[in-house]
This record gives structure tokens, sequence and C-alpha cells, in this order.
């Protein structure tokens, strides 16, 4: 396919933009562009069981367990419509310093700041990822490397988000064969003494530690990772230090002569907070004497896709967090558990279009045992595309 002298211009330049300096005697032999991305549309049925949630609450477009309504005995409906999954990505590879550089940009368009649905929907895009990956590292911003990016086969945009590892951060990692090591951004949230609501500390005086063993086979593919942080935060001019661990691991199993396959994980440790379940509970807590106490928690899912016909497929998922090691005299409004069943028929006329139906309860507790529960109905309509080139550059 040729491409207009306009096309080809903007290609060219926003490749430059991922494109180091390049000394005057250097050879760029071929640079590779991709422009893709899917256009989705999702229409969310969902009953509250025990409350209800504000308009812009990110809950009425996937499933946070953490803004599921408890408590309330009246029951709410809400119908959303909306197309903010939708999503772009642009990547450009090449070649410097004889080693091969790839840089990465994607944009979507939830949790917008601006924007409502009186007139026009206009919401704002927001940056998921944009990194370069050069020789054996990757620096910029991407899936942490705690997270097995493992998701199930589901219509929601997440699906089991009780059961995942989840966050997306800036980080300088190293690979060297199917060992990966990162550096990763620190973020401490911390309930107060006497408090239900997650404070950001921004205290941190030392990055993330994360360290990944990735397998592969005929099989499938498997991951462990291991994570060590320090929790920090300020209080009467001193800093308060805790330190949080934990591990994860996760894969999926194919199944059968179909292109069926099972997708586990399962994650434990302290002080993990953040990086489970789209922060659900804090890294820690405070006492009376501002000491940092960090919050223990056991997550996974399990999920099953299988494949009806050809064109035809479903996937079944169950989820469920826990956390524990809760001081007694924490607030008890603090979440405690949360677990999210769903099932799906997803239909591909082709391997770029896919219509779908998806079933899917959701439940939260607090420590003090009330709870608040959902039911949802999404349908959802999405075309995936993309596009392919390359240039070749040469020494004036």
């Amino acid at each position: 396919m040729h491409l207009s002298a306009l096309n080809y211009f903007f290609i060219l330049s926003v490749a430059l933009l991922f494109s180091p300096n390049i000394h005057a005697q250097e050879i760029l032999q071929k640079t590779s562009f991709n422009f893709g991305g899917y256009i989705k549309t999702d229409l969310l049925n969902t009953w509250y069981n025990n409350g209800d949630v504000d308009d812009r609450a990110a809950i009425r477009d996937f499933h946070i367990p953490g803004q599921i309504p408890v408590g309330e005995q009246n029951r709410n409906y809400d119908l959303d419509y909306n197309i903010k999954e939708s999503r772009f990505n642009f990547d450009v590879t090449t070649t410097l310093l004889g080693k091969e550089v790839h840089g990465f940009l994607e944009l979507d368009f939830l949790l917008p700041n601006q924007g409502d649905e009186k007139v026009s929907n206009s919401f704002n895009p927001r940056i998921r990822h944009f990194y370069f990956e050069w020789d054996k590292f990757t620096i910029g911003q991407t899936w942490s490397t705690f997270m097995i990016v493992l998701l199930p086969d589901e219509i929601d945009f997440t699906g089991a988000m009780d059961g995942l590892v989840f966050n997306r951060q800036p980080l300088i990692r190293y690979k060297t064969n199917n060992w990966w090591f990162s550096l990763e951004n620190p973020e401490t949230t911390v309930v107060p003494l006497n408090s239900s609501a997650i404070e950001v500390a921004d205290a941190d005086i030392l990055p993330d530690l994360v360290v990944r063993k990735n397998f592969n086979g005929k099989w499938g593919n498997w991951a462990a990772a291991g994570i060590i942080r320090t929790l920090s935060k300020s209080s009467d001019n001193m800093q308060r230090r805790a330190l949080g661990y934990g591990i994860t691991t996760g894969g999926k199993l194919k199944i059968g002569q179909k292109d069926d396959d099972l997708r586990i994980m399962l994650t434990a440790g302290q002080g993990l907070g953040r990086y489970l379940a789209v922060n659900f509970i804090a890294g820690a807590t405070t006492d009376e004497d501002n000491h940092l106490n960090t919050i223990g928690s056991l997550n996974g899912y399990i999920a099953y896709n299988h494949y009806w016909q050809p064109k035809l497929s479903s996937s079944f998922s169950i989820s469920g967090f826990k956390a524990s090691n809760y001081k007694n005299d924490v607030n008890q409004n603090l979440n405690n558990s949360s677990y999210s069943i769903s099932g799906n028929l997803k239909y591909d006329p082709i391997n770029v279009l896919r219509f779908g139906i998806e079933y899917m309860y959701g439940y939260r507790e607090l420590l003090n045992g009330v709870n608040g529960s959902f039911h949802r109905v999404q349908l959802a309509a999405k075309y995936t595309f993309g596009y392919r080139n390359s240039a070749t550059y040469e020494k004036d």
C-alpha cells in the first residue's frame, strides 16, 4: 500500500519524536511504524442492591470492587452507553548504535476529568503506556513487572478485578533470558487512625524492587514475581517506615485440541496496597503512635475460556480478595473482602470484529460486616484495526 505525501510526512514526524539524536556518521537502515488500536462500544445495565453511585464513578464503566455501594437497603438501576475503552496506539522500531530501539505510546478515554453525557460525550484522552525499549532495557511507563499481564477474555474492561495485580507506572526494567529485574515508582497509601479514607503519603525515598521469572512451553506460559517495597510516611517531623513484600504467580494453560485455555492468578503479601484490585485496600494503617502497620492480603482468580465453535466462545471466571492483619483499633468501615463471578458469550465473525454479551455479579464487605452487591449485563461491539509500514533512511 502506497502512502500519500501527507501521510508519509505525518508518520516520519511522529517517528522522530521517539528517536534520539543520531550522530551524523550513523545510518538508520530501516524504521518500522505501526498504528493501531480498537473501537469499542459498551452498553452497561447495572442493578445495585445496596445504594447507588455517583454519575462519574469509574464503576459505571468497569468493575472496581472498592466502589460497590454497601449498607443501604434500596436498589438502584443505572444504564450507561459509552466508547471510553476505545484506544489508539503507535509504535516505532529502528536500530541505533547496533541495538534495536522500540518506542510505544497508547491512549484511551477512561477515567476522564472532563466530559459528560449531556450533549457531546467529549471525554479526554489519557496516557496508558509511554515507554521505549533499547537492548535489554525498558524505560518509561508501562505495566508493572509485578503484574503478570494475563486477564480473562471478558467483555468488561478488566474482568476479574478482585483477583488481579493491576498497575501501570514509570519504571526501569532489565531483561536477561527469562529473568526480569526492575526499579519502579514508589507510592505509599495509608489509612490514618479513625479514618476510612485512603491517603497518599508522598514521602517515599526508595523505589519498589521487583524480580520476575517467566516460563514458556507448548503447554502455555507461566510467571512468578516477587516485590519488596519501603512504605514511608512523614509524621511529627519524623519518617515512619515499614517493609512491604509479596509474591504473585499465574499463567495460561492450554486445554484440549481447540484454543481453550485455563487462566490462573494468585497473589499474597504484606503492604501491597495499590498494586491489588485497583487500590481496594491501602498499604498500611497508622496507630496512635503514628507507626505504620502493613495490611496483609490474599487474592486471585481462575478463568476458563472455551470455544463452542471456531467463531463462538465463552469465558467463565471467579475472583476474590481477602484482607488480613488489620489492627484492632482500625476503623471498621475499611474494606475486608470482595469477590465476583462472570460469564459471557462472544461472537467473532472475523478476527478483528467481536460482538458479545456478559453477566457479572460483584460483592463487597467491610470489616464490620456491612456489605453490598450488584448485577450487571453488558453488551459490546469491538473493531480492532492496525496499519504497518516502514521507511529507509541513508546518510547524506
